[in-house]
Parts: C-alpha cells; sequence; structure tokens
C-alpha cells in the first residue's frame, strides 16, 4: 500500500473482505477526485456490464486529494449492490497529484489482485461504460490483442451536450481534417490490427491491457498528462498490438471545467472562444502526415522481408553515423521509433486551426493521388 513522503494513505476499504486477496481475472480501475455527483452512476454502469460477464473482476476506485463525498457515495452505493468494490483513499503532493500519475498508480495497483493472464481496465469516474464493455474488451484481449482502445461517446442528456456540440461543429474542420488524415494513413499503410474505418482514440475512460504488457514496459508511462496517448505510444514502441475496439463504449460527460490542467475540459474551453488556437498535436501537417505514413509503410516491409535498408535511410536523409544504430533494431516498433528521432523530415509540428483550409486541400489532394495510383 502507497505510503511515502509523497501520498498519504487516508483509507482502505473493501465491501468483501476477500477482495484484498489476488486471483482476479480482471481489475476496472477508476481514478476519481471530486466526483460525487458522477460516481455513483460509473459504478452501477462497471457493475452491470461485469455481471453480463463469466469472469470474476472488480472495480478499484482510487480517490485522491478529495474535498467531497465521493467516498461516501461510494461505499454507500457498494453495501446496496453487493458490487466487489475496493477504495483506496489517499492524499498525493501537489507536485504528483497530475491526472497522468493517478492512473498510473490505480493501474499499478489493480495488477497486483491479477492471476497471471490477468487483463486492468481502466474507466474515468464521470464516464459510465455500456453494458457490453467488459465482455467486449476481455474479448479482444482473447484474440490476441494486447491494449484495447474503446469508443468514446458523449453524453446526449448531460446539460451541456448541446453547447459541446456547437463548439464542435463551429471548429468543424478540425474533425475534417482528422478523418482525412486517418483515410490517407489506411491507404498509404494498412494497420494489418485494425481494419479501417475505426474510431481511432485513446482515452483513459476506456482502455484495457494484459498484466503481462502493462508490467513488462513498466506500467502506465509517468507523465502528468496525455498518460493514455503516451502508453498507446509505449505499446506500439515494443511491438505489441493495438485494438481500437467499437464495441467497447463508454458515455463521458461534456463538463468544461475539468479536473485536471491541459485536458478535454480545457481544450473545450479554447475551442468556444474566437481566437486562433493549436489543433490537437496528433494532427500534423499534410506533407508530414504522407511522410511519416509512408515511412511507417516502408518500415514494415523492411521488417517482414529484411530487404536492404539504407535506401529507406537516404531517402529521409538521415545520417551515415547512424546506419549502425538503425540497422540493429529489428522490431518494427523499434526501427520506427528510431526512424522519427534521427530523420530530419520527421519532427513534429504543430497546426494552427486557421492553417486548416489550405491543409485540408492539401490532404484531399493527396487521397485523389493515392486513388489513382
Amino acid at each position: 500500500m502507497w505510503t511515502n513522503d509523497c501520498v498519504k494513505l487516508i483509507d482502505h476499504w473493501c465491501s468483501q473482505s476477500s477482495l484484498a486477496m489476488g486471483g482476479f481475472s480482471y481489475v476496472i480501475a477508476i481514478p476519481a477526485k471530486d466526483e460525487q455527483e458522477t460516481v455513483e452512476a460509473c459504478l452501477q454502469a462497471c457493475w452491470q456490464s461485469m455481471q453480463r460477464s463469466l469472469a470474476n473482476g472488480k472495480i478499484l476506485l482510487v480517490i485522491n486529494n478529495t474535498r467531497d463525498d465521493s467516498q461516501l457515495k461510494a461505499t454507500t452505493w457498494a453495501r446496496k449492490t453487493n458490487c466487489p468494490l475496493e477504495i483506496i483513499n489517499i492524499i498525493v503532493a501537489n507536485e504528483y497529484a497530475q491526472a497522468g500519475l493517478i492512473r498510473k498508480m490505480a493501474m499499478e495497483q489493480a495488477a497486483l489482485s491479477l492471476r497471471s493472464g490477468g487483463v486492468i481496465m481502466s474507466t474515468d469516474a464521470d464516464s459510465r461504460p455500456e453494458p457490453d464493455w467488459v465482455a467486449a474488451n476481455l474479448a479482444r484481449i482473447a484474440e490476441g490483442y494486447h491494449l484495447v482502445c474503446g469508443d468514446i461517446l458523449l453524453d446526449s442528456t448531460d446539460p451541456q451536450y448541446e453547447a459541446i456540440c456547437a463548439i464542435h461543429s463551429k471548429n468543424a474542420l478540425e474533425g475534417q481534417y482528422r478523418q482525412a488524415c486517418m483515410e490517407l494513413i489506411h491507404k498509404v499503410d494498412t494497420d494489418p490490427d485494425n481494419q479501417w474505418p475505426h474510431h481511432n482514440q485513446v482515452s483513459g475512460a476506456s482502455l484495457a491491457i494484459t498484466r503481462q504488457v502493462h508490467d513488462a514496459i513498466g506500467g502506465v508511462p509517468a507523465v502528468p498528462l496525455a498518460e493514455d496517448r503516451a502508453l498507446a505510444k509505449c505499446i506500439a514502441l515494443h511491438n505489441y498490438r493495438i485494438c481500437y475496439c467499437a464495441e467497447a463504449r463508454v458515455v463521458t460527460s461534456c463538463r468544461m471545467i475539468g479536473r485536471a490542467g491541459g485536458g478535454m475540459a480545457e481544450a473545450l474551453r479554447i475551442r468556444a472562444g474566437n481566437g486562433d488556437y493549436l489543433i490537437d498535436e496528433s494532427l500534423e501537417p499534410a506533407h508530414l502526415v504522407l511522410l511519416r505514413a509512408k515511412t511507417r509503410a516502408w518500415a514494415r516491409r523492411i521488417c517482414r522481408s529484411s530487404t536492404s535498408r539504407h535506401d529507406l535511410y537516404e531517402f529521409l536523409a538521415i545520417a551515415p553515423v547512424h546506419y549502425g544504430a538503425l540497422d540493429g533494431a529489428h522490431q518494427l516498433g523499434r526501427f520506427l521509433h528510431l526512424l522519427e528521432q534521427l530523420a530530419p523530415g520527421l519532427q513534429a509540428e504543430r497546426l494552427l486551426y486557421s492553417q486548416l483550409p489550405t491543409q485540408l486541400q492539401t490532404i484531399q489532394t493527396m487521397l485523389e493521388q493515392v486513388d489513382m495510383t
């Protein structure tokens, strides 16, 4: 149990005495801070989904730095339902009380309760997994995937739903550009594990990962924000398989005031304004989208057939001094990681929303040219 200079344990509560023991097939890890308004609905949705699966699981709710009655709400609900719920209530030093680090801690604790071959699932306390969520995640894991990323839907009953839809409509070019980028990437570098179209979302509100892989990569990367995307990058780096699962659906709140700075709520507030802004960092200029996709496709062919690599290095203008390190990278994930580090033309670039009309036109032209080849 966590107790050190950075983390103070306030309470450890289990709805059933056996929950402190291991051997579970899966554990749903939920970080929570000041979520008394939503935590019961989240837990109820998780419990309904758990009851549709034959596998034995439990919920681990990690409450941190809370100032409300989140724990009371959760324990009262658990006593009524007899759901297998474990609660760890902690205070984390301010410099570590960040969303990404709390999720890392929650998933590491969840891993300790799993049997060999068990699965860690993750959602958020303001979200509600749909009834087939647990079963869908376990089914994809059984098919050989190591990380399952679920589909995130906005709560249409939320009072702010219409306002969020209006923001997305106002900034429609960003969504159109994302879709066009994904279509181009698919046509140039088909993902063998995910048939297009797919949702391509990576969110802590719906993740499932095998304990074996979680432990092998050192758990969720220790980053303050965007830990979900960092985890997916780490999975790809180590050549594990990722599934974008449409059947693992979660409904999430539309709040504009989030629990973490720099998160989705802040992104929505920026988009609600009238000023120009940097769009999502995953969306790059059109020329870079195409170059990165071509590089991945070329790298896949090299790793499959062990053909010469130096033509690719020259194409990417990589200095010969780095050829030795690249030649020693035999797994695709590691090979791509080094290429993106060493190729001058593959360095990340951000886009402003005002640049999207031109960039979207460029992407559409690229799609037409790919279709003609």
